[in-house]
């Protein structure tokens, strides 16, 4: 009887612990502060509010369960039971904790008002660009929560995937690296993924890549089928920024030739030397020549694939034969998820060529930069316009990265909080 009595001592001391580890972090306003949370729409801070709730309540009910259990359980098998569930309230908790703590990190990264006002316009940014092709096909847009992290790529949490807690994300929280929080194309790269997610377009990109680039070894079109979901984020992010992402994508993929030259299997990131080549080409097929030009000739001499030998070398020269009926099949051709319409067709890219973007700042003005209604309106379109001037690498550079935190501060700041 002594052994049972400690051994029920024992599992009451750790439910215990475990509920009131649980209750604390009920105390959400606790974990990320006050302005944080009132740094973001409040529509998504009472969504994610009652959502963590939820995830709380479900380990707190557990915990008490078996407390009530514990009440009435005096042999051994009952208290091997308990302990059984005990495990179970202990890896739910930890799993809870590490959802909790994402988002938490995230909010807290709304640390000024400048901060808060910068990560709402990557909020608006990342809903309008999922907008453009998801309302047209009659899909909801999923809410965005952006954040800043560290490191040189951005990523994706998408709503619609299970979280660590087991219960499904219904915001989709992007990160944005801190080097480019004023050359945000890459958020446009991840909600591309969470696009593709909704549509399913990879898979159906996968497919065509896999089967319809004909004229050219199986070897390729294997390669390109496996690489479909960072392509079809790449083209999401080109046909609404144009030559800005193609810029960006270079400045951040351009590392060491063995980074560059790199292939691992079953990696979904291209080679990175073929995914510049193959952005590049993008731009090449819908506006003909320009500063691209000029980023494909350094980049080739930066990393010259005729000098190198790494195992990569012969599938990188196969593949570089098919961009051009790659960039046709991946922009051009319709698909299914489209509506039986191309990618090109739904979201035009010619909307971000350098003639449009010119024309832009002629009709505006200097009132582009200043005008909610021009913001607000043609923010994606400042980003393209901005990023283009910044890739080409010319002209105040130092002056163009203030005039972007300028008006992405004002489209921050245009929202109603409330």
């Amino acid at each position: 009887m002594e052994v049972i009595a400690s051994h029920h001592t024992s599992l009451l001391r750790q439910v215990n612990h475990w509920l009131q580890a649980a209750t604390r972090l009920s105390s959400l306003d606790h974990l990320a502060s006050g302005y944080a949370w009132q740094g973001i729409d409040h529509k998504i801070g009472t969504q994610l509010k009652e959502s963590l709730q939820q995830s709380i309540g479900e380990v707190v009910a557990l915990a008490k369960n078996l407390q009530k259990q514990l009440e009435n359980s005096q042999d051994g098998n009952a208290l091997r039971h308990i302990k059984r569930g005990l495990i179970q309230l202990r890896d739910r908790y930890l799993k809870t904790e590490e959802t909790i703590h994402f988002y938490t990190v995230a909010i807290n990264s709304r640390t000024t008002p400048n901060v808060s006002a910068l990560l709402r316009a990557c909020d608006i940014l990342c809903a309008k660009s999922m907008q453009d092709l998801l309302r047209p096909l009659g899909k909801d847009t999923p809410p965005v929560l952006t954040y800043i992290d560290k490191g040189v790529g951005a990523s994706i949490l998408k709503a619609g995937l299970r979280l660590w807690d087991g219960n499904i994300s219904h915001v989709a929280a992007v990160k944005i690296t801190q080097h480019n929080l004023f050359r945000p194309t890459a958020i446009i790269h991840e909600t591309g993924h969470q696009v593709a997610h909704i549509l399913n377009w990879n898979e159906e990109l996968s497919v065509a890549l896999g089967n319809k680039l004909t004229n050219h070894s199986k070897i390729v079109g294997a390669a390109f089928s496996g690489w479909s979901s960072e392509i079809a984020a790449d083209a999401f992010a080109f046909v609404h920024t144009g030559f800005a992402a193609v810029a960006a994508l270079h400045d951040v993929v351009s590392g060491t030739p063995q980074a560059v030259f790199a292939y691992h299997q079953h990696d979904p990131h291209p080679i990175a030397y073929l995914r510049v080549l193959l952005n590049i080409e993008m731009c090449r097929q819908f506006y003909g020549a320009g500063p691209w030009n000029d980023l494909e000739e350094s980049f080739k001499n930066d990393y010259d694939v005729n000098l190198v030998n790494f195992s990569s070398v012969g599938l990188i020269k196969l593949c570089v034969d098919a961009l051009p009926d790659a960039v046709q099949l991946i922009l051009k051709s319709p698909f299914h998820c489209f509506g039986n319409q191309a990618l090109s067709q739904l979201v035009p890219p010619n909307k971000a060529s350098p003639q449009a973007l010119e024309k832009l700042e002629y009709l505006a003005g200097q009132s582009l930069y200043t005008s909610h209604a021009w913001i607000w309106n043609e923010c994606i379109r400042l980003l393209a316009l901005n990023g283009y001037k910044i890739g080409t690498g010319k002209g105040d550079l130092t002056a163009l990265y203030k005039q972007q935190e300028d008006w992405m501060t004002k489209l921050g700041f245009s929202v109603d909080m409330n």
